[in-house]
């Protein structure tokens, strides 16, 4: 999993250092990026979301996926809040 993250975060990070010297909006192939890697991390919590069904509560298993839950919509969050504020809403 950590992967497949690991191009996504990149692209992230590189998102969030030009907005963060441009407050001007981005462009629409870096937004379409964006967009797809939230859409990626709601997939992330969604697989972990039903592995949370075999995993009884309590397991060393059941809180792992509870974390990369937490993780992965966190993220989604702070990012969609990013490309609500610089992406052009056209």
């Amino acid at each position: 999993m950590m992967k497949k993250l690991m191009p996504l975060l990149s692209v992230l990070v590189w998102t969030s250092s030009a907005i963060a010297s441009d407050h001007h909006t981005i462009s629409k192939k870096d937004c379409n990026k964006m967009k797809n890697g939230i859409l990626y991390l709601l997939t992330v919590a969604d697989q972990n979301w039903k592995a949370l069904e075999t995993n009884p509560e309590g397991t060393p298993d059941h809180l792992e996926h509870v974390e990369k839950i937490r993780w992965s919509i966190d993220l989604a969050a702070n990012y969609t809040t990013i490309y609500e504020a610089f992406c052009d809403k056209k």
